[in-house]
C-alpha cells in the first residue's frame, strides 16, 4: 500500500491524538480541585449571608451571583473531562455532584434575591455542600 504525502499529513495528527489519550489525574490534582470547590462554596455561603443581612444592592448581588455560577459551572465542566483511577474517581464524582448542588443553590438565590427566608435556607444548604466537600478532601 502506497500512502502519499497528503494522506500522511492528515492521518498523522489523528493517530497522535488517539495514541496520547487523556492523562490520568494525580491525587494532588484532585486535592487542588477540591480546594477550589471548597473556596467557591465558602464564597457563595458568605455572599448569601451578606445578602441576607441586606448589605448588597440588587444589581451587585445579581452580578456577583452570575459570576459565581459561571465559575461553579466551569469547574464542574473541567471535572467532567478528568480521567482518574477508581479511588480518585469516587472523590471526583462527589466533587462534581456537590458543584451541581451548589450551582442549583446559587441559581435559586438569583431567582429570590429579595426573599430573606429563601436566602437563609440556601445559606444552610450551601454550608452542607461545603461540609461534604471538606469531608471528601479529608478522605484523600
Amino acid at each position: 500500500m502506497h500512502l502519499n504525502l497528503k494522506t500522511l499529513l492528515v492521518i498523522t495528527p489523528v493517530i497522535f491524538v488517539l495514541a496520547c489519550g487523556k492523562k490520568e489525574t494525580s491525587r494532588e490534582d484532585v486535592r487542588s480541585d477540591l480546594i477550589k470547590s471548597i473556596s467557591l462554596a465558602t464564597e457563595a455561603e458568605i455572599f448569601v449571608r451578606y445578602m441576607g443581612q441586606g448589605h448588597a444592592t440588587y444589581h451587585f448581588a445579581s452580578g456577583h451571583l452570575g459570576y459565581l455560577l459561571d465559575e461553579v459551572n466551569r469547574s464542574a465542566q473541567e471535572l467532567s473531562n478528568v480521567n482518574a483511577s477508581p479511588d480518585l474517581r469516587d472523590v471526583l464524582d462527589i466533587d462534581h455532584a456537590q458543584l451541581g448542588l451548589l450551582a442549583a443553590q446559587i441559581e435559586n438565590v438569583r431567582r429570590h434575591i429579595q426573599q430573606p427566608q429563601v436566602l437563609a435556607t440556601s445559606e444552610q444548604q450551601i454550608r452542607e455542600i461545603h461540609r461534604t466537600l471538606v469531608q471528601a478532601k479529608s478522605s484523600l
